[in-house]
């Protein structure tokens, strides 16, 4: 299937998805079944669903996770793949088997000098590209270095991440022209943390656009609600956003989905109540595993959650300020793991409140502040995604009208890779400018029929950069 660009729409082609009334959203009116559910989440080795990824380029390390020439190697792990990044004498990220191809010794423990990673066995040494360019063990005028070439995926660097495709090299894509990547270095902030569960369940709470109305709220969201609706008026004084008037636990959004050449468009349409103006929240999911929420006016967010296997995730943030560069009290406290970034065990990606010590939560603080009692939204997050388990029974879903937005992507994603087996390459892998857009939020007046194509919520999409 062919996704086009129509400047009719946001510059983009859509085709629009609501959900029936009294209809339940899963495939013809049921759940996923179990059989649905092993294509949408298994990747690793052949499956269907880790064909479809592999047409993309993805994120594995960010640039200062290998701070320069002849730097310590790093572990990695993609789509169930075990593999050695390093960087050598020239600057140059290669990606490479972990394995010596001699004996099989771990070359993560290799001496990375001159221009390779030579292991610590037998002292056989490799570039960039996997070729062995040294094989000492052999005589000196023996050619056999050459025929020695270990498994490799190519490297790009772009806006301080490395990036790798593992799919057909003569299919190799553009890299995703994202918003966040076109800031001054200064504007943007990137930090990934491993997450315990399948990477599908993670798109969807990125999606969600109704639940940060409870998970990652405060109590006077629901205690005092009249008071917290007060803030949001206009002249109320207090700076919030318009948010906290529409956005209330007895305001349920009208959700609407739209494919589109990125991806779903969900769009969640809170009532004004006065008959003039409703509050519409535009959140992205972007093939194969990108969600956008749409964040504030000058300050954006983008997520990836790229499979490392079938139950392990890499959570990605990456968030820009559209006007102006963070300071350095920011950049401080987004290091510490404030805002979506998480906090992590020093010298690792493990998120410091995790499921083995049940994210540190305070009983206290939930009773009396925080809706969940955890710190950081991240790790909220993560408290119900890996909750439902590795890879969530879908068959036992009770989905119901705010589900809409998960559900099309799900739909998105299995029809991807259904098309890829029949031959059909998904569209935006080769067309990064599809990615050329960002999330947002704008009044609407009532009673929009074709809510995509109001002017405010095109210049919601519009990305600045």
């Amino acid at each position: 299937m062919q996704f086009r660009r129509d400047p009719s729409a946001c510059g983009l082609r859509m085709t629009v998805f609501r959900q029936p009334a009294g209809r339940r959203p899963g495939k013809g009116g049921a759940p996923m079944t179990p059989e649905e559910n092993e294509r949408l989440t298994r990747i690793e080795g052949d499956a269907s669903m880790g064909q479809l990824v592999r047409r993309f380029w993805m994120p594995f390390l960010t640039s200062a996770d290998l701070p320069g020439p002849d730097c310590v190697p790093a572990r990695v792990r993609l789509l169930g793949e075990d593999l050695v990044a390093f960087r050598d004498s020239g600057g140059t990220v290669g990606l490479i088997d972990p394995h010596c191809a001699h004996r099989r010794a771990d070359l993560f423990y290799g001496r990375n000098e001159e221009g390779g990673l030579r292991c610590i066995y037998h002292g056989w040494k490799y570039d960039v590209t996997g070729q062995c360019v040294d094989a000492p063990t052999e005589p000196r005028e023996s050619n056999f270095k050459y025929t020695v070439r270990l498994r490799s995926y190519p490297v790009q660097e772009r806006a301080g991440v490395c990036w790798t495709y593992m799919g057909p090299p003569d299919l190799r894509p553009e890299l995703p022209d994202f918003e966040w990547m076109h800031v001054p270095d200064g504007h943007r902030y990137v930090s990934w943390s491993t997450q315990e569960c399948n990477f599908v369940q993670a798109i969807e709470g990125g999606i969600d656009t109704i639940h940060s109305v409870f998970l990652h709220s405060t109590l006077d969201s629901h205690r005092r609600l009249d008071e917290w609706k007060q803030r949001g008026q206009p002249n109320a004084g207090s700076g919030l956003s318009t948010q906290a008037r529409y956005r209330t636990r007895d305001n349920p959004p009208r959700l609407s989905a739209a494919d589109t050449d990125f991806g779903v468009l969900v769009g969640g349409c809170y009532p004004g109540g006065d008959g003039s103006d409703d509050y519409w929240r535009y959140n992205l999911f972007l093939m194969p595993f990108y969600t956008m929420p749409p964040g504030g006016a000058d300050t954006k967010l983008c997520h990836a959650f790229v499979p490392l296997d079938d139950v392990t995730t890499a959570r990605w943030s990456f968030t820009c300020n559209l006007q102006q560069p963070y300071g350095a009290r920011d950049m401080a406290s987004m290091r510490r793991g404030s805002g979506v970034h998480v906090e992590l065990v020093p010298g690792t990606h493990v998120p410091l409140r995790n499921r083995s010590n049940d994210y540190l939560v305070d009983r206290d603080e939930q009773h009396t502040y925080t809706f969940t009692g955890i710190t950081g939204t991240g790790e909220q997050d993560f408290a119900v995604q890996e909750g439902m388990g590795r890879i969530v029974e879908r068959n036992a879903e009770r989905l119901v009208m705010s589900d809409v937005g998960i559900v099309q992507m799900r739909r998105r994603l299995l029809k991807a890779a259904d098309d890829l087996q029949e031959g059909v390459e998904p569209y935006s892998s080769s067309h990064g400018s599809a990615y050329h857009v960002h999330a947002g939020d704008a009044l609407v007046p009532a009673g929009v029929a074709r809510w995509f194509e109001d002017a405010k919520a095109k210049a919601a999409l519009t990305p600045r950069w």
